[in-house]
């Protein structure tokens, strides 16, 4: 968390079998350009600029496409409430069809990286051969896996199963499952998993179906961006463990100074009255010193059985 690497740090994270240690250890003192025997962010920036070749093009367009995303999502959740039943028949096909798609992509790309895995270390097993994830050199977080719901499945789901039993297929339909577990896990920092709609059935007031989604997006200046990612793990942690805080996650976008914050509140009142409480005003000094334009909030109310997941 000091933003640099130190040689022990970047033989652990890019050990993959590819180079031994002897010749990560000389490329480690080829990206520290400046010889601090630490490789920051801009020298291995730097590095991978240099021999992005084709990638390049397609890490850009990954960049328009995540912020494409988010601007249909917020879109999404501005109109299907209010929309007709055909609006939101054409918006559902859209974001299914977004999910398939993006799917199939990468599909091709994790083919690609377990043929160049098992090509470096031919004798080890991979479990995502069988469906099961990917190699855990690069991901380890344990994710569990959870029932199946529709829109999970592939379009053409009888093209990833081989033909056999019906027991095979069940288990590479279970694999398919986990193997989109693992790709959410990989997605965000953690993942958090639990069981919302049971909580809220278990409260002595079983009226309250639905929760209150605040979504605040923040610019930061640069220079300011070290105060203000210190600040935001405080306040992030701070509200994780407010009574009426289900859940709280924070998302750095692509151009590395726009943060967005999601908090999920059991109601509008519990919301505005964490406004009060001291964690959130001094957080809001902080934001008052460190970002650059005007911080942009909104809500929604949301089922809370559309967040029903299992807590481990």
């Amino acid at each position: 968390d000091d933003g640099k690497l130190s040689l022990e740090e970047f033989q652990a994270f890019f050990s993959d079998g590819t180079l031994n240690e002897e010749e990560l250890e000389k490329l480690f003192h080829t990206i520290d350009s400046d010889n601090t025997n630490n490789v920051d962010t801009k020298e291995l920036c730097d590095y991978f600029a240099d021999h992005m070749g084709d990638y390049e093009d397609v890490l850009a367009s990954l960049e328009m496409l995540n912020l494409s995303i988010l601007k249909a999502m917020d879109y999404t959740k501005r109109v299907y409430e209010s929309g007709s039943n055909v609006d939101q028949f054409v918006t559902r096909f859209l974001l299914k069809e977004t999910a398939n798609q993006t799917q199939s992509l990468l599909s091709s790309v994790e083919s690609a990286v377990d043929a160049i895995d098992e090509q470096t270390n031919p004798t080890r097993h991979y479990p995502s051969k069988d469906g099961h994830g990917l190699s855990d050199t690069w991901y380890d977080n344990s994710v569990p896996s959870y029932s199946p719901s529709t829109w999970m499945v592939p379009r053409e789901q009888g093209k990833s199963f081989q033909a056999g039993s019906p027991d095979t297929k069940a288990e590479g339909l279970e694999g398919q499952i986990n193997r989109l577990a693992k790709l959410i896990g990989k997605l965000e920092d953690k993942t958090l998993w639990f069981d919302l709609h049971q909580r809220l059935s278990d409260s002595e007031s079983t009226a309250c179906t639905y929760l209150l989604l605040v979504r605040n997006e923040m610019t930061v200046s640069h220079k300011h961006l070290g105060e203000f990612c210190s600040s935001l793990k405080q306040y992030l942690k701070s509200v994780a463990g407010e009574r009426d805080c289900f859940h709280v996650t924070a998302v750095k976008l692509p151009d590395g100074v726009t943060f967005i914050i999601y908090e999920f509140w059991e109601t509008e009142e519990d919301w505005k009255r964490h406004l009060q409480s001291a964690t959130c005003k001094g957080f809001q000094h902080v934001k008052v010193d460190t970002l650059s334009q005007p911080e942009a909030i909104s809500s929604v109310a949301v089922p809370a059985a559309w967040c029903t997941l299992s807590r481990e």
